[in-house]
């Protein structure tokens, strides 16, 4: 052999076999793929990073050196080849794996953009069958500038050409159906799907006698209002708004689950201050008085605002969540354990608790968060229960062999179910500085208490008080303080750029 020909050999370093070299070869594209999405998702720590690259690179010359062998048939050809299906059929999950939780990251990112149906509601026993038989009839509608409302009647009259009567409350609207006597009348009215769960959750006539004979989807986009920090280093507010519709999670929808989460990841603390659904506040955009519920019919932003207003903090981001993403998350992780502290049993479920450890599935996890008639102190203990829920979740999620063995579940559980304005970046950063160091969290709960009164809310007008929760002044003092105690530990709860 010749030195130009043993020079040839020694720099071929792919197998001679064909078969052998497109093994190789595969390895190494799915390895490239591999880091190419996990760049992409930018939740692996430096250190983890090298270390990965370091185990391809050792990977990648021990089947070289396996399926390289002088002799034609060796033992160790077929290992190297079995080991190279093996880790590229590992790679290619993880491959899927990176792909979904990029896929599902920028599914939940909210764009800004929230819908709402409005329907022309008749009486279920109305004579009218679709939208065109109403031509030429007088439509009962609210006396609203919402430019939802107003793109939304403009739409209607481009289908049929009706005459409108405007009302200066929800209510007055409503008895165009159905009086206060429950005196039905065959007339129409058009309101917003927010407004008409309204009527039919304050009137019981009104759920069992109407029906949706048109709807109109309106989209309106909100300005970007999140106030964005380095989530690793500075502190920062999340809203979690729980909304009561299982229909698409950009409808506009009333705010059942009102909880503030506030993080430190310097100190590494976590305070859930969970606020009644009925609590008596101020709209931030129309200086009336209204349950925090409703504040949701006008949009999240309108929620956020009206919470800033009144505790007095910044919130930096918020998740939207509706209820058919507990019920699949749960399920998706295989239930979760929950301390109950007084038995009792759901009210509209079939579901009954008892007092200690109780194992739920998402089903119960639902019934236990919505129920309040059955509890002792009902809307301020259905928060403690909603945060009891919460924390069961991430103790069951962090734990290693549910993530493996249920990721894929688990992404599908929030794909569709659950929107953000919280980045992806901040997201992966946040996961970045949890894998770096591992570190544990303490997590507080408090909660706002208030006292049950009937009042006029904005929404439903002055003529029908509803049951609202007025907030104690000292209960939101305290959580004030609390909150704050988490974001400027060292201050002694005090922001310095607003005690000078």
């Amino acid at each position: 052999m010749t030195k130009k020909e043993d020079k040839r050999r020694k720099i071929n370093i792919l197998p001679k076999s064909k078969g052998l070299s497109i093994a190789v070869l595969a390895v190494v594209f799915i390895q490239e793929l591999f880091l190419f999405l996990m760049m992409m998702l930018d939740i692996l720590p430096a250190k983890y990073a090298a270390l990965l690259i370091v185990i391809f690179l050792l990977v990648d010359f021990g089947l070289l050196k396996l399926m390289n062998t002088r002799k034609k048939i060796t033992n160790k050809r077929l290992v190297g080849l079995i080991l190279s299906v093996a880790v590229v059929n590992v790679l290619l999950l993880g491959c899927s794996y990176l792909y979904n939780t990029l896929d599902t990251m920028e599914n939940i990112s909210a764009d800004g953009r929230q819908t709402e149906d409005y329907h022309v509601i008749v009486l279920e026993e109305s004579k009218y069958e679709n939208v065109k038989e109403i031509e030429g009839q007088t439509v009962a509608v609210l006396d609203t500038e919402s430019k939802m409302y107003t793109e939304a009647k403009e739409r209607l009259l481009t289908k049929v050409e009706v005459t409108y009567q405007t009302e200066a409350d929800v209510l007055t609207v409503g008895e165009h159906l159905i009086n206060a006597e429950g005196k039905m009348k065959d007339e129409i009215i058009f309101l917003s799907n927010a407004n008409y769960q309204i009527l039919k959750e304050e009137n019981k006539a009104f759920r069992r006698n109407t029906r949706v004979l048109y709807s109109i989807p309106v989209a309106v986009k909100s300005d970007d209002f999140a106030k964005r920090i380095n989530v690793t280093e500075d502190p920062f507010n999340i809203f979690i708004s729980g909304v009561d519709t299982r229909g698409d999670i950009s409808e506009v929808s009333r705010s059942d689950v009102n909880m503030l989460v506030t993080v430190n990841p310097e100190t590494r603390e976590i305070l859930l201050t969970s606020i009644p659904r009925d609590s008596y506040v101020e709209l931030h955009s129309y200086g009336m008085m209204d349950k925090l519920t409703h504040s949701g019919i006008f949009g999240v932003d309108e929620t956020i605002k009206t919470v800033e207003d009144w505790l007095e903090v910044d919130i930096n981001y918020y998740f939207r969540v509706n209820f058919k993403m507990l019920v699949s998350l749960v399920d998706a992780i295989g239930g979760i354990t929950v301390d109950v502290p007084r038995a009792f049993s759901s009210t509209y479920w079939n579901y009954s608790y008892v007092e200690g450890k109780n194992q739920l599935d998402g089903g119960a996890a639902l019934a236990f968060v919505r129920e309040r008639k059955n509890l002792e102190d009902e809307d301020e203990e259905r928060g403690r229960n909603q945060q009891r829920v919460l924390k069961a979740i991430i103790n069951k999620v962090t734990s290693s062999k549910v993530i493996l063995t249920n990721y894929t579940d688990i992404l599908n559980a929030v794909e569709s179910q659950m929107e953000t304005n919280m980045s992806n970046k901040d997201m992966s950063s946040l996961v970045k500085m949890q894998l770096n160091d591992m570190s544990k969290w303490k997590i507080r709960s408090i909660s706002i208490d208030g006292d049950a009164a009937e009042k006029g809310t904005y929404s439903m007008g002055p003529r029908k008080p509803l049951f609202v929760s007025v907030p104690r002044p000292e209960s939101v003092e305290a959580a004030k303080t609390e909150i704050h105690k988490v974001m400027y530990p060292v201050q002694g709860g005090k922001n310095e750029e607003t005690s000078n």
